[in-house]
């Protein structure tokens, strides 16, 4: 009996090293993101207090950030017609203004506001930030392939510093992945947004 009792303890003791071990190597595997938001985003774990709002927007890298869809137009043989081109952007702005300026192959033509919250603006510049730096220099952000036609996005990026706006481009169908993950939490914010018509 005791000799069983054993090689199961010795099984046992196998096992639970064996899990700690792998446990060890997924923790040194890991892309040392933090799991919440710290330091200047750190305001992100609990509701803003109430006079913070001015400061918090300031602190932001960021006071606007313009993402623009770019697809040629074509013909459809299946239906006989053109296709309109799709030329659109949609601009972000820290002080939580929204605009949106469709040109053409929308629904929805010309200048449209809204508003974005300031949790949303700060939660897209920490995505960012957190992007670069995965990316390791802002020039690998974004692919653009050097065709007649690309359909493209465009994402600009002004500091509230003083420096020259940031921009990157990237290709919709053989792009960079980490643009599209971007691109993707950008419109699910934009598509949030209540639009409404500018007057002219």
């Amino acid at each position: 009996m005791l000799p069983v009792l054993k090689r199961v303890c010795l099984f046992s003791l196998i096992l639970f090293c064996s899990t700690f071990t792998q446990g060890e190597e997924q923790q040194k595997s890991s892309n040392d993101w933090p799991a919440q938001p710290v330091g200047k985003y750190e305001f992100l774990q609990a509701p803003i207090e109430s006079g913070r709002e001015q400061s918090i927007r300031q602190s932001l890298p960021f006071r606007r950030i313009k993402l623009k869809r770019i697809s040629p137009g074509g013909y459809s043989i299946e239906t006989g017609k053109g296709i309109p081109a799709i030329i659109y952007y949609v601009e972000f702005h820290a002080n939580g203004d929204a605009v949106l300026h469709a040109i053409s192959g929308l629904d929805r033509n010309g200048v449209y506001q809204g508003k974005i919250s300031l949790t949303d603006f700060a939660r897209l510049c920490l995505l960012y930030e957190t992007l670069i730096a995965e990316a390791g220099d802002p020039a690998k952000f974004g692919y653009e392939i050097q065709a007649s036609h690309p359909v493209i996005s465009e994402l600009t990026l002004t500091f509230n510093e003083n420096k020259p706006a940031r921009v990157h481009r990237n290709n919709l169908n053989f792009g960079d992945f980490k643009f599209w993950v971007f691109e993707n939490v950008f419109g699910n914010i934009e598509s949030q947004v209540k639009w409404v018509k500018a007057e002219e």
